[in-house]
């Protein structure tokens, strides 16, 4: 189930109070020492194609907005806002581990450390692993027991090149057992909205077996569309994640104006941001 909570108030030009809007999935929310969430487009500063809660850096938007709304959900989250960490994000299976001396170093060594990564994984509390999206499924990770969380962008070249299944091995690395892991996507392009050429069939075509295209590439008034959602939860599946234990958000980020969608605004557009977090 879906939850929107209206919290975290910022004043508006029009000296009126405007919500935060985040939205969070029940079964993460039964964890204790957790939090996670889904942001909207409500609730912040920028204007134009970024109204008003466009928490991405690399979309066009203006760097102080960007900073203001970053700082705005930091203060919900009661963070620094060098606590929320968001990488790069260039539609590749890089994972960065964040640890204790990230934070010793300088703020264009953190840039450098984070600009080839989609996803982001950290053993530390109070730190919150960030990725921002506009029609890409954000996907968040978290073993309980190990104490491990994860932040995943899995666009469709992501997907492509197995993010998210890497991500898994990689938590099962460092201790997490695949049966304590659970997983909750976000909103995203769904397969109406979703129109794919041959470049995408091709790369899906290697990676997924013949039953699960079936149901991921879909045929639609002669066009052929592609399934995101599905795709990723078919990864989380095989990967050795009980359906049980996935969580999928049923928005459409194009169709649905809360959100922003790079597809219905193009490129130069806001983003939402995903973000998970564990408690002291």
């Amino acid at each position: 189930m879906l939850n929107i909570k209206n919290r975290g108030f910022y004043k508006s030009p029009l000296n009126k109070m405007m919500p935060i809007a985040l939205e969070t999935s029940d079964l993460f929310a039964q964890q204790d020492n957790l939090r996670h969430f889904f942001t909207t487009v409500e609730g912040g500063v920028s204007n134009g194609n970024y109204a008003t809660f466009n928490l991405g850096a690399y979309c066009g938007d203006l760097p102080e907005s960007v900073q203001k709304n970053r700082d705005l959900l930091c203060q919900e989250l009661n963070i620094n806002s060098e606590r929320l960490i968001v990488p790069r994000e260039v539609h590749k299976d890089g994972i960065f581990l964040v640890e204790e001396d990230f934070f010793q170093k300088g703020k264009e060594a953190r840039e450098e450390a984070l600009a080839q990564c989609d996803a982001l994984i950290t053993q530390m509390k109070n730190v919150c692993l960030g990725v921002t999206t506009a029609d890409c499924v954000p996907v968040l990770l978290y073993a309980p027991e190990a104490k491990i969380a994860a932040a995943v962008h899995a666009g469709w070249r992501g997907i492509a090149c197995e993010i998210v299944t890497k991500t898994i091995s990689r938590l099962c690395q460092m201790g997490a057992s695949i049966e304590e892991i659970i997983a909750c996507t976000g909103p995203c392009i769904s397969a109406e909205a979703y129109q794919v050429g041959p470049e995408l069939i091709n790369e899906f075509s290697k990676i997924f077996h013949r039953q699960d295209i079936s149901s991921i590439l879909i045929l639609i008034q002669d066009s052929i569309h592609a399934d995101l959602r599905n795709a990723v939860n078919i990864q989380l599946e095989n990967a050795g994640i009980s359906p049980l234990n996935i969580s999928t958000h049923p928005g459409c980020t194009y169709y649905d104006e809360r959100y922003f969608s790079a597809r219905r605004q193009g490129l130069q557009s806001g983003r939402l941001l995903s973000g998970i977090m564990m408690k002291e």
